[in-house]
C-alpha cells in the first residue's frame, strides 16, 4: 500500500503544537466523490504549506473544535504543489503536472501539513511560472482575507482606509492591496518594530499602538485635521472600543469589516443591532473567507507582475512544524510562516 507522511492530532491540549505528531498513513487518492469535501477533488503533491491562526485556534475552540473535524486530523489550509491526479467529473481545467496553489475554505480532516492533499476545485488555481512554491503557499487565506474585506468595504480609487493590524500575514497584504485598488490614503496600526516596514509596503500613516492610544489619536486627527475614513479593516479582533467609537473617525455610511475574530457575543450584537451598540451610522460587517478562483488568480498575477510583495517571515522544514506553530502563536511574525514539504528539489 502506498503511504505518505502527515502531521496529525488526536488530542486538543494547549499549546496546540503539543498535540502534533508525524505519522505514516495511507496515501490519499483522488475520488470522484469525497465524503469529506462533498465534491470530486484534485490530488496534489504538496511542496510547501503556510500557517494561519485558524489552523490552531479553530481546533481549540470549545465544543466547535472537538466536533468540527474527524480525528486523527491534519491541520493546514494553504498549500502549493503539483497536480498528481484529476478524477473524472471534477469541475476543473487543471491536469496532472500543473503547478498550483490553493486553500481549503474550512479546516477538515486532511489538511496541508502533509505530503499530499485533496484540493477543492474552487480553491485551486495555476501557479504562475515566475512564482515559487513557497510564495504560492503564502498566498491563499492571507491574501484572500486581505482582498475580500476591501472589496466588501467597496474600497476604490480615491478611498481612505484604516487597517487595524497591518504587519502580520493578512495585514501586510491588506496594506498593499488597498493601494492596488486605488486607495488614496491608508492608515495602519502596528508595533514599533514594524513601523518602517509597513510604510515601505505603502502605508501613508502609521500609528504605533504601543506608544499611543489608537482610538484617541484617530478621534484627535478627525477633529483637528478632518481625517475621516471610508472603511475600517479590523485584523486584530480585540479592540471593542475601535468599533464603538468609529463613528467619530469614519464617514457616515462607511463600513467596519471584522476580519479577525472577537467575542462572539459582541459580534452577534453588532450584526443584529449595530445602531444601538456604537459605531453610529457606520455599517458593521463580519467576514469569513470564501474561495473564488478568479480572485486567487488575480492575486497570483499581481505577485507575478511585481505589484504585490509576498513577505515570508520564516521557512521551516517539514519536521519543524511544531516550531512553526509556536512562532505563529507568538504573534510577532513579520509576514507568513511557511513549512516546506519533505522533498528534494523544492523551489
Amino acid at each position: 500500500m502506498a503511504t505518505m507522511r502527515a502531521w496529525q492530532f488526536t488530542t486538543l491540549n494547549t499549546p496546540f503544537e503539543s498535540n502534533l505528531t508525524i505519522n505514516t498513513i495511507p496515501k490519499l487518492t483522488a475520488p470522484t466523490q469525497s465524503t469529506s469535501l462533498k465534491t470530486p477533488s484534485i490530488l496534489i503533491r504538496i511542496h510547501a504549506a503556510s500557517l494561519n491562526p485558524a489552523d490552531h485556534k479553530v481546533p481549540l475552540t470549545p465544543l466547535v473544535g472537538r466536533f468540527l473535524t474527524p480525528q486523527p486530523a491534519t491541520p493546514g489550509l494553504d498549500y502549493a504543489g503539483i497536480v498528481e491526479a484529476v478524477p473524472d467529473g471534477c469541475p476543473t481545467t487543471l491536469k496532472p503536472g500543473d503547478r498550483v496553489f490553493g486553500r481549503h475554505e474550512w479546516p477538515y480532516q486532511h489538511g496541508a501539513l502533509a505530503e499530499y492533499i485533496l484540493g477543492q476545485p474552487n480553491g485551486v488555481v495555476k501557479l504562475p511560472d515566475g512564482l515559487s512554491f513557497v510564495q504560492g503557499a503564502a498566498l491563499g487565506t492571507a491574501a484572500v482575507s486581505a482582498l475580500q474585506p476591501l472589496e466588501m468595504a467597496n474600497i476604490k480609487e480615491g478611498g481612505s482606509v484604516l487597517i487595524n493590524g497591518g504587519s502580520g500575514g493578512v495585514g501586510s497584504f491588506t496594506v498593499q492591496i488597498a493601494k492596488l485598488l486605488g486607495a488614496a490614503h491608508v492608515t495602519v496600526t502596528c508595533g514599533p518594530a514594524n513601523v518602517e516596514r509597513v510604510k515601505a509596503l505603502g502605508a501613508d500613516d502609521v500609528i504605533n499602538y504601543r506608544e499611543v492610544d489608537v482610538v484617541g489619536v484617530l478621534k484627535a486627527n478627525a477633529k483637528d485635521s478632518g481625517r475621516l475614513y471610508d472603511a475600517v479593516i479590523e485584523n486584530v479582533g480585540a479592540v471593542d472600543s475601535l468599533y464603538e467609537e468609529c463613528h467619530e473617525f469614519v464617514r457616515p455610511g462607511g463600513v467596519f469589516v471584522q476580519v479577525a475574530g472577537t467575542n462572539v457575543f459582541f459580534t452577534a450584537k453588532r450584526l443584529i443591532l449595530p445602531g444601538f451598540l456604537g459605531g453610529g451610522k457606520v455599517r458593521y460587517r463580519s467576514y469569513l473567507a470564501t474561495n473564488v478562483p478568479e480572485e486567487l488568480q488575480r492575486i497570483a498575477e499581481w505577485v507575478n507582475e511585481k505589484k504585490l510583495k509576498v513577505e515570508i517571515d520564516e521557512e521551516f522544514a517539514f519536521e519543524e512544524a511544531t516550531k512553526a506553530f509556536a512562532k505563529l502563536r507568538g504573534g510577532r511574525a513579520q509576514g507568513k510562516i511557511v513549512v516546506r514539504a519533505p522533498r528534494e528539489g523544492r523551489t
